[in-house]
């Protein structure tokens, strides 16, 4: 049902790009916008569920970790901007090996901190995405210059429905199933995940991805 109602809803969208503003085409963006999140929710949710029963699908492979997030920068870069003027930064090491993940999971759990970080990063912020080499892991930190995590919270993000109390985005934290997304997924692909974060000045999530012992 939601994949129809979008089916309907971008050609629509399409029709009236070019039309004058007007109350029904702003109705149709916070409708749009709705159902993006509604899409995202069940899609956390189905993974959630495959969880529980041990059947998440994982093709993990030789990744090209650094093309991955690329990728997700490119894609949240102009969000992150239109919305709240947060610039988002990638630093890489030179020579990059490549790692052993499965690159749509990978970019299902960049989409969530990336997500996250804008949602917490207040306007003129940044969040930064800096890949290194450590010892047998190709490390992708995630670090924003938000409004952090209190220690006594910071102990319950991973866990599913959680929402960080009185968070500047309560109103948009929506089901709080992101970052219990992502441990999950991580946890799959024997991908570590830790985090670290100071109230008032930001939140750094880190991911510790496997290298080929062979190469």
């Amino acid at each position: 049902p939601v994949a129809t109602v979008q089916g309907y809803l971008e050609p629509i969208m399409q029709r009236l790009g070019d039309a004058p503003s007007s109350d029904l085409q702003e109705d149709l963006v916070v409708i749009e916008r709705e159902v993006e999140r509604l899409n995202r929710l069940i899609n956390d949710l189905f993974v959630l569920s495959q969880a529980e029963v041990s059947r998440l699908v994982m093709q993990p492979k030789l990744t090209d970790v650094e093309k991955v997030v690329e990728e997700m920068v490119d894609t949240f870069s102009r969000l992150a901007w239109q919305r709240a003027r947060i610039e988002v930064v990638t630093e890489v090491d030179d020579q990059l090996p490549l790692a052993i993940v499965d690159a749509s999971r990978l970019e299902q759990i960049l989409a969530n901190l990336l997500r996250n970080g804008i949602r917490h990063t207040p306007p003129g912020g940044i969040i930064a995405i800096r890949l290194t080499v450590d010892l047998n892991h190709v490390k992708i930190e995630v670090r924003d210059t938000g409004e952090g995590i209190s220690s006594e919270n910071l102990a319950h993000i991973w866990e599913r429905f959680y929402r960080v109390p009185n968070s500047q985005a309560a109103e948009e934290d929506g089901a709080g199933l992101g970052l219990a997304v992502v441990k999950e997924l991580a946890e799959a692909m024997g991908v570590g995940v830790s985090v670290k974060s100071t109230l008032g000045e930001g939140t750094c999530f880190t991911l510790y991805v496997p290298i080929d012992p062979s190469g």
